[in-house]
């Protein structure tokens, strides 16, 4: 969608792009039918937050079905519109809100989304969600700083509950870096596009997994302190020295110190 169209667009509906809702659009249309390369071709594809359509004009020659969940009435509207007799189901929905198995065309194989940045993290714990659980790949836009967290797993400033809550189900590739050039109104971040691919065999048992989401969020919730101190106000002092014992973690050691291998240790010892 080039710039020309979009403000055709914005003037035809008198809608303007809402701050509040994290609206930012694509307009770089070769951007948009890189994304749309990552498709397989197969299966039922869920767009999160489609806006005008200008990456839902390239998914549409790629998919078997494609539904999209828009949260604005007027631009649900206008997608109906703009998309009349094409294979398209348009619903007008908060996707943090939905239920998934009610969407037509479900269960869904493939998620696209251009994500508000503001609220890009529950969006992707989302796709770890049981009704979530046939979707094979997920091709993400994100603001840069929150795609860099989503695939660091090696410690630092950038390691934490993001990417280890994902790391079991899926494995995260970076495709290609976004300039702020390429949206309107123009963002004041950088962006990236990213692929989650889920494993074929979870890292960790689906029984193991809360108790491991668990231990993550206690672990991380207060950064410069010693994974002891955080884990003192869930298991009492004497709990936390011997959880830690148990999993062979130094008590001085912060989280992000910590492979993520050692909290699954960690959750498997927690009682």
């Amino acid at each position: 969608m080039l710039i020309t169209d979009l403000r055709r667009y914005l003037r035809r509906t008198g809608l303007d792009p809402n701050r509040r809702l994290g609206q930012n659009f694509l307009i770089n249309s070769s951007i948009a039918s890189r994304i749309a390369a990552e498709i397989p071709g197969q299966g039922s594809v869920l767009e999160i937050g489609p806006g005008f359509g200008s990456l839902t004009e390239k998914l549409l020659p790629r998919s078997e079905s494609l539904s999209v969940v828009e949260i604005s009435d007027r631009m649900a509207l206008f997608l109906r519109q703009r998309f009349s007799g094409e294979r398209l189901n348009v619903i007008r929905a908060d996707f943090l809100e939905v239920d998934p198995s009610e969407l037509p065309a479900y269960p869904f194989m493939t998620v696209v989304g251009n994500l508000p940045y503001y609220i890009s993290s529950p969006i992707i714990f989302r796709m770890i969600e049981h009704s979530f659980r046939h979707v094979q790949k997920a091709v993400l836009m994100l603001q840069r700083e929150v795609a860099v967290r989503l695939s660091t797993l090696d410690g630092g400033k950038d390691y934490g509950k993001l990417s280890l809550q994902i790391w079991p189900v899926f494995t995260v590739e970076d495709l290609i870096d976004v300039s702020a050039e390429d949206f309107y109104p123009v963002p004041g971040v950088l962006s990236r596009v990213v692929v989650l691919n889920r494993r074929s065999n979870p890292l960790i048992s689906e029984e193991l997994y809360g108790r491991f989401r668990k231990i993550v969020k206690v672990s991380f919730a207060m950064r410069r302190k010693t994974i002891f101190n955080n884990l003192k106000p869930l298991l009492g002092k004497d709990g936390a020295l011997k959880l830690l014992e148990m999993s062979d973690v130094d008590p001085c050691h912060r989280a992000e110190q910590l492979p993520p291998e050692r909290f699954v240790k960690m959750a498997e010892a927690m009682p």
